[in-house]
This record gives C-alpha cells, sequence and structure tokens, in this order.
C-alpha cells in the first residue's frame, strides 16, 4: 500500500497522498491537520479504514453510472479531433439535463427505461423538453442523448439502445425569394442591404462574413466550420458591397436583429389584421421594435393554435416558444443561396462541394426544392445553356 504524508511549501495543512490499485490514480486527502503528530494519527486511522475507502472509489468510478458515462463520453469527444466545440457544448447541455432527470446518483445506464414508458429517466427527460424547450431543441437534444447511447452501446456499456424517435419538423429555414424580396422594403440601412445582400448571393454564414478575405490564389475566402476554408469567386459588385461591411464596425448580432425586424414588418404587412391600432400598412416602418415583436408573437401563437387545434390557454412554454420560431432568420438566406446553386447545377455533389458541406445528406437538408416552384427556374437554366 503506497500511502504517505505530503505538506507543500506554502500550505499549512498535511495531505495522505495514497495511489489506488484498481483505478491507477494518486488520491490526495486533507488531514486537516498543522502539526505532524497529529497528521501521523489521521494517517494510521486512514490505513485502517483503507479497505473501506478503496470499495467506495470503485464504486463511485463505476463506468456504468450516468455521470461516470456522460463524463467519458465528452472526454472522447473532445479527443476525437472530429467533433466541432458547438456539438460538444451541445452534447453537454442535453446530458447535464437528462441526469438532472435521475432521482439517484448511482443511476446505471442500463436503467434509463424508454421515451414511452412512464415513470422512466428517459421518459421524463423529453416531458421536461417538451414543456420548455420548442421542437427543433428537443429534436437537437435528443439526437445528443441517441449519440451517447449509441456510444454507450458500442462500448458494450448497454445492451440495447433504447429507441429514440425524432419528431419530424416542417422546414423553416426555407426563404422564398419573394420573402426576401419583400423583407428588403423594411431594411432602411444601407450596410444591414450591403450584410443581407452578401450572404444571399454567397451563402456565407452570418459569422464568416467579417472574415471573408482575398487568399493568394485570387479568391475570396473564410474559414467555416470545422475548420473547412470555402473559396468563392466574387463579381465585382459582391466585392464592393464586401468592402462596404468591413469598412464598418457593424456586430453579426444587429445584423441578425435588423434582419428579423424586417422580416417581421414584412409578415405583418402581409397580415394587416394584426397591425396595432391607428396604423396602416404605409405606416408599418413607423411602428417601434417592442409594438412590431407583440403584434407577431400574437400572430404566430394565433396561427400555431389554429394548426394545432390548441387553445392559447393551455399552451406549455415550449409550445410557445415553438410558434415563434415560424419567423425566418439570417441564415435562412444560405439556405436559398444552396437550394438555386442546386437547381443551377442539378448535382449534389457540386453543391455540396460549392457550399463547403461535410456531407450530401447536410446539402440534401439545405435545399427545399419545390417541385412546381423550381420548374421554372429549371427552364431559365435550360434555355440560357441553349442560348
Amino acid at each position: 500500500l503506497r500511502a504517505s504524508l505530503k505538506k507543500y511549501p506554502a500550505g499549512k495543512t498535511y495531505y495522505v497522498k495514497v495511489w489506488h490499485e484498481g483505478l491507477k490514480k494518486h488520491y490526495e486527502i486533507n488531514t486537516h491537520q498543522a502539526q505532524k503528530r497529529k497528521a501521523d494519527v489521521f494517517l494510521d486511522k486512514f490505513l485502517g479504514d483503507y479497505n473501506e475507502w478503496s470499495k467506495q472509489k470503485l464504486e463511485e468510478s463505476n463506468p456504468t453510472y450516468l455521470h461516470n458515462a456522460v463524463q467519458a463520453f465528452i472526454k472522447h469527444k473532445r479527443g476525437d479531433g472530429q467533433t466541432s466545440k458547438g456539438t460538444i457544448e451541445g452534447y453537454e447541455l442535453a446530458l447535464n439535463d437528462l441526469i438532472e432527470c435521475c432521482p439517484n446518483p448511482k443511476m446505471d445506464v442500463n436503467g434509463l427505461g424508454t421515451l414511452v414508458k412512464v415513470g422512466t429517466v428517459l421518459y421524463e427527460y423529453k416531458r421536461k423538453l417538451d414543456n420548455t424547450l420548442t421542437l427543433s431543441t428537443v429534436n437537437i437534444r435528443l439526437r445528443s442523448v441517441k449519440a451517447f447511447l449509441h456510444w454507450l452501446y458500442d462500448q458494450d456499456q448497454i445492451k440495447k439502445i433504447p429507441k429514440i424517435t425524432i419528431t419530424t419538423t416542417p422546414p423553416r429555414d426555407k426563404l422564398y425569394p419573394k420573402e426576401f424580396e419583400g423583407l428588403m422594403k423594411y431594411v432602411n440601412d444601407p450596410i444591414v442591404t450591403s450584410w443581407i445582400r452578401f450572404a444571399r448571393f454567397t451563402g456565407y454564414r452570418l459569422r464568416e462574413i467579417p472574415k471573408v478575405h482575398l487568399g493568394e490564389n485570387g479568391y475570396y475566402q473564410a474559414i467555416g466550420k470545422r475548420g473547412k476554408k470555402r473559396e468563392i469567386n466574387l463579381s465585382d459588385e459582391l466585392v464592393d458591397l464586401l468592402h462596404k461591411i468591413q469598412a464598418t464596425n457593424y456586430k453579426p448580432a444587429r445584423i441578425s436583429k435588423s434582419f428579423q425586424l424586417a422580416y417581421r414588418k414584412y409578415v405583418l404587412s402581409q397580415n394587416s389584421d394584426y397591425l396595432p391600432d391607428g396604423y396602416s400598412i404605409d405606416e408599418i416602418q413607423l411602428i417601434g421594435r417592442d409594438k412590431i415583436n407583440r403584434q407577431i408573437a400574437k400572430l404566430y401563437i394565433d396561427r400555431y393554435c389554429l394548426q394545432h387545434g390548441l387553445d392559447k390557454g393551455d399552451l406549455t412554454e415550449g409550445q410557445k416558444r415553438t410558434a415563434m420560431t415560424q419567423g425566418k432568420t439570417f441564415h435562412c438566406l444560405r439556405h436559398l443561396y444552396c437550394t438555386e446553386v442546386q437547381i443551377a447545377t442539378g448535382d449534389y455533389q457540386k453543391t455540396k462541394s460549392i457550399m463547403a458541406h461535410s456531407s450530401v445528406i447536410i446539402t440534401e437538408r439545405y435545399t427545399h426544392l419545390d417541385t412546381i416552384e423550381s420548374t421554372k427556374a429549371i427552364s431559365e437554366q435550360m434555355m440560357k445553356a441553349q442560348a
């Protein structure tokens, strides 16, 4: 048994430093004693209780305990060199919530239950998510739990993977060209206009735009997710927009809020019954942000209740938040660009390369092709090719 007393040069008390053979690691236990004689007494007592202490540490380190399994999974993801920081943060959020739903800190991962069995950890977890988060966020959390369970299965720590069903949601990132044209009427800042138009015709993400620069090969580039470089041959007009953007200190958050406000004004212009009292469609630009947001909230919640046959008074916080996701965000511009690239190329592999996506599956998710809607654009492309 390797155990000894240790005192740090600047410390006041002695520590017992002990090696745990089973766990292959050192532990330091504070004796809370400044005198060597009293620390020796503490050490003798510790050695007498060593077997019990050792068993307790082994039990606490049981890899099938949920909190230990979560720590091991996160550690694995941090070290695999393939998982982005944002994805890992998503795993941590989802799995910490899962731990909070466990009544027993020593919960075994084989006892999590299922999403449909009342009273089990997974059932209570799903119920908590549904009551507090949007449907899209619920799906993100469930995908994280699903990845964790598959990893446990690969590690032979669980015998069977509980079924995790992801509810499909209608694409909320689809922005129609007519919506784009409509919202642009309510953007009255030329710099914000430059940001929106640049994203619309390049597909760069909001936070990538300030970092776009001219590469040594003569093409403009920016580093995106997972360190992937995306290059574009910009037209003179787009280069001019980029220079206007980068000559100012507008923050991405400001651009995002401006886009959202413009879209909401456009939505109100199409639903005049929800305009504040005393305002007409021609006066939408005069309505303050807070009033716009209040009226939009009423519209989205009414629309959500109508679609799902619900009463406003019965909505959970999660349902209210889901209702508010009916709006469009700046990121929709990237989806719109991707959709039009796919119509132009007709080749998912080529579109994937242009977008710098990590897989064709992601490209397919980004392209919102409406068969009837896209026929005009496809015909125009064919006619241009024959001209």
